[in-house]
């Protein structure tokens, strides 16, 4: 049996995607998956129905109620909860069913041959709230389980000096092999542990477009301007509004707009989980984002698209498009976007060859470590 331990509690697109890609993939291979059911209060808690957000004051985490979240999450109406709906039914179809495990000294790996650590940022301590125990595999049941880091992420080139020594002794001690998301990551890691280091692709790469649409749920509406943005990004906005007058369409947000007015000339599409997100961007005209995994899948559904530079999240976006040849569709901050510049031509067959590439890299090194 494999194990996957990840954020498979976030209600969130590209977390329950990566989750399940692994697991496909893995499952593909002939081998028994499933994803660990750890969902940590100071994690999973920012999505309950009454968001409990944690808070690292010192070296303890304090607890209180996201008083914003929930004037967000009403801002939308009946919206947010058919989304927090499809949300739990994706993860309940293809993830777990599991009650979730709160406290990592109660997981046990015992029944497990390999644990796969990641993707995502698992890594990163200011997503985790200072670092959690599971994560870095300090679980104390793990019976013969060999634990392995596939495409962990730090959500930036490095960790503050005052980390460094804590994350080195439990990654040391705890992880069999390690793999990174990004190839700063990668470099990082491999510095400060004085080993070699492999970059790897997110999990969502490793299944093909025609896996993927198999999934997908067809939205309503077609021929629209996609919009998925992770935080707020005027220019972004205003890009997205001049392709809507210039070319008259409509444009699509599915991402959860913020504590202001929304767009006027944006349609909220919210309601849906990871299958309608997948819908959205195989039906969509051309995609604007600031979103790794709005990357992603626009490059998987051979998409016209421009992602925006994230303010404190860019490497991963960066490190991808380098990967596959494509950094003209990223636009730093302060540079100009043109109307032009979304419609470059982008040769599909050689992405798809230096994705074929990096995919063969990537399961060599889960195949390596599940022998």
């Amino acid at each position: 049996m494999i194990g996957i331990l990840t954020f498979y509690w976030a209600d969130d697109y590209g977390a329950m995607l990566q989750a399940y890609a692994l697991k496909r993939y893995l499952e593909e291979m002939g081998e028994k998956a499933e994803i660990l059911p750890y969902a940590p209060l100071h994690l999973a808690g920012r999505y309950y129905i009454v968001p409990i957000i944690a808070v690292l004051r010192g070296k303890q985490r304090k607890y209180c109620i996201g008083k914003w979240m929930i004037c967000r999450n009403l801002s939308v109406g009946r919206a947010y909860f058919k989304r927090w709906k499809n949300m739990g039914k994706f993860r309940a179809e293809y993830l777990t069913k599991k009650t979730p495990i709160q406290h990592a000294g109660k997981l046990s790996l015992k029944e497990y041959s390999c644990v796969f650590v990641g993707s995502d940022q698992v890594w990163n301590p200011e997503i985790t709230v200072g670092f959690d125990d599971a994560y870095l595999g300090r679980i104390q049941d793990k019976g013969n389980c060999r634990i392995v880091a596939y495409g962990a992420s730090l959500g930036s080139k490095g960790l503050k000096e005052q980390d460094c020594a804590e994350f080195a002794e439990a990654v040391r001690e705890n992880f069999a092999d390690i793999s990174m998301r990004e190839k700063s990551g990668a470099d990082f890691v491999g510095r400060i542990l004085h080993r070699k280091v492999v970059d790897v692709l997110d999990p969502t790469l490793l299944l093909t477009k025609e896996e993927w649409e198999k999934i997908g749920r067809k939205p309503g509406a077609k021929d629209y301007i996609l919009f998925y943005s992770t935080e707020e990004n005027r220019q972004m906005i205003q890009y997205a509004r001049k392709l809507a007058k210039t070319f008259r369409k409509k444009v699509f947000q599915v991402s959860m707009p913020l504590l202001r007015k929304q767009e006027p000339e944006m349609e909220l599409a919210v309601e849906g989980g990871p299958a309608e997100f997948v819908g959205y961007v195989k039906n969509a005209w051309c995609v604007v984002t600031n979103s790794f995994h709005g990357t992603v899948f626009s490059i998987l559904m051979e998409k016209q698209f421009l992602v925006f530079s994230h303010s404190s999240r860019n490497e991963r976006m960066e490190s991808l498009l380098k990967k596959l040849d494509m950094e003209e569709r990223l636009i730093m901050k302060g540079e100009e976007a043109g109307i032009r510049r979304m419609f470059g031509e982008i040769h599909w067959e050689k992405t798809k060859e230096y994705l074929e590439k990096e995919r063969t890299v990537s399961k060599k090194f889960i195949m390596t470590n599940m022998e």
